[in-house]
């Protein structure tokens, strides 16, 4: 599954600002703080060492409703759906007609989606530290705390108080980068929207293992 739940990220620094320093983890706690529900639509890209892996790239929409709460839905090249109501998380893959069910233990696990979608005590779960600014954005850069988390960095770029761009690198050095678009905030959305129903004649698969 090409989810960014299991994707990952490297981005070069740009030139140092002082002021920009400043700015990056500000937003994202502002943004956790502030933001209680959000939907917009996605661009993913992937590369590995040898260059860019175009069978991995895909579009798509999100949307989420704090607290853990959250709808990642590929729609091209193949439509994938991961959702998760805070308790059970779904992963529906409509080629197969397969969809795999997940009980989580509790908060949305640290990962990328934890980042943007999770509670406001990311630190708990990361390190975070502001980069320089580069291409208009500013940057800060997230590395998990647990050595077995898939993730080795992921890094977020914000323009006026909202993430613009994600970019993540796995254990394996692979990098996917996000780009987020029509983002908008604190819309009306129900955490009925968040339940999935599984289609008739779809193969339902349980995974026990915790998160």
């Amino acid at each position: 599954m090409k989810s960014f739940v299991s994707a990952a990220v490297l981005t070069a620094l740009g030139c140092f600002s002082v002021a920009s320093f400043a700015a990056a983890t500000d937003d994202l706690s502002r943004f956790l703080k502030n933001v209680t529900s959000a939907q917009g639509s996605f661009e993913q890209k992937v590369f590995t060492r040898e260059g860019e892996n175009k069978d991995a790239a895909g579009t798509g929409d999100f949307a989420f409703l704090r607290p853990g709460k959250f709808k990642w839905h590929y729609n091209a090249p193949f439509e994938e759906l991961i959702v998760t109501d805070g308790k059970t998380l779904w992963l529906y893959d409509t080629e197969l007609a397969q969809v795999t069910q997940k009980q989580l233990s509790g908060a949305i696990p640290a990962s990328p989606a934890s980042l943007l979608f999770g509670a406001q005590d990311f630190r708990k779960d990361f390190n975070v530290e502001n980069l320089a600014s580069k291409d208009g954005l500013d940057w800060l850069k997230a590395t998990p705390k647990d050595d077995s988390n898939a993730f080795s960095e992921v890094r977020i770029g914000f323009k006026n108080g909202l993430p613009q761009e994600m970019t993540l690198k796995d254990n394996f050095g692979q990098e996917t980068r996000l780009s987020f678009e029509n983002f908008k905030t604190n819309v009306k959305l129900q955490a009925s929207d968040f339940v999935f129903k599984i289609p008739k004649g779809v193969e339902v698969l349980k995974d026990s293992s915790s998160f």
